[in-house]
């Protein structure tokens, strides 16, 4: 029974599904749309402008208000869904595919003592409505400044993203409900430099009889159509049990580490890798345990 039961938890890889959202070293930014945007945005039951009220970065901040209306909003959903959407125009700033994150702060204040469990939401289209992004901003509190960072690896097609939208569900809310977010920042950051990030064995326990480890990472701070060499280790008590090193593209990696014919011992052991230049490594655990084959 014992056997079996570990047999099964090996089929299940580690959840990859968590994006690393570590911003360490030096970052590059471009502004999408900064508050002298205010005019361009397009607005359903709402109203969007420029204000000096609140701001983080700079000396105006998009200022989005919503007066919840139960009874006015369009014909069909007098409860309905208040908007601000600006379209990305056709060229270079639709492709996000080399950035590694959007980035804007957000500061939420209300009529309300609180804010909803979901209190406002964020949609891409990518590149149409059918086919958007969306996510619920619940980093929102009243009163308090909130710092929105989404990888992008998270974002399907993000090479063509052609509109951004901020919207609320008025079911939400009570009727007569005010309010106001002030963002700032909003922008596309990537690194600057090579960096691993999402590193990590396909699984976390193995059988020592394998002969090979699958590894995935994500390579940012690379430019589209540029490589980078990286190195992989697998370690146990600061010995060197098997070493690989491939040339890398910017985005999803895998790489299969090479354990030759001979079985390791079972037991703990350190996945390292480093982009070649950089002193900092990336590690990452993996438990070897007796096949019940052998």
């Amino acid at each position: 029974m014992k056997s079996s039961l570990l047999a099964c938890a090996l089929l299940f890889p580690v959840s990859l599904c968590a994006q690393d959202v570590t911003r360490d070293g030096p970052m590059e930014k471009m502004t999408l749309f900064g508050p002298g945007t205010a005019k361009e945005w397009s607005v359903a039951e709402s109203k969007m402008e420029a204000s000096a009220e609140r701001v983080k970065v700079g000396k105006e901040a998009l200022h989005w208000h919503v007066t919840v209306d139960h009874h006015g909003g369009e014909p069909n959903y007098p409860i309905g869904w208040p908007r601000t959407n600006h379209v990305i125009p056709e060229g270079p700033r639709r492709d996000w595919s080399g950035w590694d994150f959007l980035h804007f702060w957000v500061y939420a204040d209300t009529s309300r003592t609180a804010l909803p469990k979901e209190p406002v939401g964020l949609s891409l289209h990518t590149p149409d409505k059918p086919g958007a992004y969306s996510r619920t901003l619940t980093e929102l509190r009243k009163g308090e400044w909130a710092e929105i960072t989404l990888p992008l690896a998270q974002v399907p097609r993000h090479h063509d993203v052609r509109l951004i939208q901020f919207h609320i569900s008025e079911s939400r809310y009570q009727h007569g409900d005010a309010l106001d977010l002030y963002i700032d920042d909003l922008a596309l950051m990537r690194h600057a430099e090579p960096m691993l990030v999402d590193f990590a064995a396909e699984r976390a326990v193995m059988f020592a009889d394998e002969r090979a480890i699958p590894v995935r990472f994500r390579l940012v701070g690379v430019k589209s159509g540029q490589s980078a060499e990286v190195s992989c280790e697998l370690r146990r008590d600061g010995q060197v049990a098997a070493r690989t090193a491939l040339k890398a593209e910017r985005g999803p990696q895998r790489v299969a580490l090479d354990l030759g014919r001979q079985p390791l011992a079972p037991g703990d052991y350190e996945l390292a890798a480093r982009v070649a230049g950089s002193q900092q490594a990336v590690t990452a655990k993996l438990r070897l345990v007796e096949s019940p084959w052998e």
